[in-house]
């Protein structure tokens, strides 16, 4: 038997490594895992500092001492709830969400990070915080009983724009796509459990 400690980020922890996990865990019922949830920043830090042996992110920053492996892709949207003006049209410009006080998450998550080099890229200041939160299902529950848009992963908000509890607005010149990574020191071999696991 062997323990597997991981950390990840929001989206991938709450979205995606559940279903991985039980998978795992049924093929390998005499090994356990250990599973801390925090950004990614923090994770890579997990990873630096040896209290975790893989880590899952979002960032798009470059990583300079970790391997990665990639295990998905994601895409952000902009989504407010159904009352919010921005509803009935359906569609907005970059510059107007950029104006616009959102629901964020935290300094230092992937989403964050990649909403603010998305609109950098476009020569545009990063976005006012209206309401800073620390978890994905956080800031789509302020979303959802509040009168803010926000950015966030389609995997977080896609039963909810199935039921039409929060509605896709498309920002005109805005799309951004990132890359979901496992991620572990490079100067240590990936663990046993761990190499299973990514299998």
């Amino acid at each position: 038997s062997g323990r597997l400690r991981i950390a990840a980020s929001f989206t991938i922890a709450e979205y995606l490594l559940p279903q991985w996990l039980g998978r795992f865990a049924r093929a390998h019922p005499g090994d356990s895992i250990a599973l801390e949830v925090a950004n990614s920043t923090s994770v890579i830090e997990r990873l630096h500092d040896g209290g975790a042996d893989l880590g899952f992110i979002e960032t798009t920053s470059p990583l300079t001492d970790l391997d990665e492996h990639l295990v998905g892709t994601d895409e952000l949207i902009a989504v407010v709830a159904p009352a919010h003006p921005w509803a009935n049209r359906r569609t907005v410009t970059v510059e107007t969400l950029a104006a616009t006080p959102l629901v964020t998450r935290e300094a230092g998550s992937g989403t964050r990070e990649a909403l603010e080099a998305a609109l950098a890229a476009l020569d545009l200041g990063p976005p006012t915080a209206i309401l800073e939160l620390g978890s994905t299902s956080a800031v789509r529950s302020a979303v959802l009983d509040g009168n803010s848009p926000t950015v966030i992963s389609r995997l977080a908000v896609a039963a909810e724009l199935d039921a039409g509890s929060l509605i896709e607005i498309e920002v005109k010149d805005l799309a951004i796509s990132r890359s979901l990574r496992a991620v572990w020191p490079r100067r240590n071999p990936l663990p046993p459990l761990a190499v299973q696991l990514l299998d």
